[in-house]
C-alpha cells in the first residue's frame, strides 16, 4: 500500500490539491505495533516506498485518577538507510492520535489522508460548513460522512491535531463518526481502510464544493 500512497500524492500533485512538498499519509495495519507516515519536506510527485518513515507506537498503562487506561508515546524506527536520513512529516501529532487505537477500523488498515483540494478550502474560505452541504446532495452523503469543519488553526501543531479529532469524534478506542474533516484555509483529512477509499472521501466533497460555489447560492 506505500506503493499506493506514492500513485494518490501524485494524483493530489496533478489535480492542483498540493504543492511539491505539501501534503501528509499514514498507514497502520490492525496487527502492527507501528505505522508509516510520508516523510517531511519531501517531493511528493517522486515520492518513494523506501522514503516512508516507521513509527512505533508505545502504549503503557496509566495508573493515574480520572485518565484514561493508556498512556501513549511514539518513536521512531529504522526501516531503510534512505528513510533514516528524513524526519517524520510535521502532521505527525494528528496522525498518530488517529492511529494509536484503530477502533472500528481494528481487523482492517486505517489510512488518513490530508491535502488541500482547491474547492473545499474555498468553500470554507467562504463560511460553508461542510458539514451542512453535504445533506442535500446524495452522491456525497451516500458514501461519505463530513465532520463540521475545524477552524483557524496553527498547522503542524497538536491544536490542529487534537481539532480535528474533536470534530471526527475520536473515542479512546480508536472510534470516529465521520469519514473527513474541513481545516479552514489548510485543507481536509480523511479516513478510510485504503489509501484510494479515503482519497475517494476527498474526491466527492471537492465535487460537491465545485457546484456549489459556482451556483453562488450559500
Amino acid at each position: 500500500m506505500l506503493e499506493t500512497i506514492c500513485d494518490i500524492m501524485v494524483d493530489a500533485y496533478k489535480r492542483n490539491w498540493i504543492t511539491s512538498r505539501d501534503g501528509n499519509v499514514s498507514i497502520r495495519h490492525h496487527d502492527r505495533d507501528h505505522f508509516y507516515i510520508t516523510p517531511s519536506g519531501v517531493r511528493k510527485q517522486t515520492l518513494q516506498p523506501d522514503q516512508f518513515k516507521k513509527i512505533k507506537i508505545w502504549r503503557t498503562i496509566n495508573s493515574g485518577v480520572g485518565t484514561g487506561a493508556f498512556n501513549y508515546n511514539y518513536e521512531e524506527l529504522e526501516y531503510t538507510d534512505i528513510s533514516a536520513n528524513l524526519k517524520p512529516s510535521g502532521e505527525i501529532p494528528l496522525h498518530f492520535g488517529l492511529q494509536k487505537e484503530m477502533g472500528q477500523h481494528s481487523g482492517e488498515v486505517r489510512v488518513v489522508v490530508h491535502v488541500h483540494p482547491t474547492y473545499c478550502i474555498a468553500a470554507m474560505h467562504a463560511g460553508i460548513d461542510l458539514s451542512k452541504i453535504s445533506d442535500a446532495f446524495p452522491e456525497l452523503n451516500r458514501y461519505t460522512k463530513v465532520a463540521p469543519n475545524v477552524g483557524d488553526v496553527p498547522p503542524i501543531s497538536q491544536e490542529l491535531a487534537d481539532q480535528c479529532h474533536k470534530m471526527l469524534q475520536l473515542d479512546n478506542n480508536g472510534n470516529i463518526a465521520y469519514d473527513i474533516v474541513g481545516i479552514k484555509g489548510h485543507g481536509v483529512v480523511a479516513i478510510d481502510t485504503s489509501p484510494w477509499r479515503a482519497y475517494e472521501h476527498i474526491e466527492r466533497l471537492e465535487h460537491i464544493c465545485k457546484i456549489v460555489l459556482a451556483s453562488g447560492k450559500y
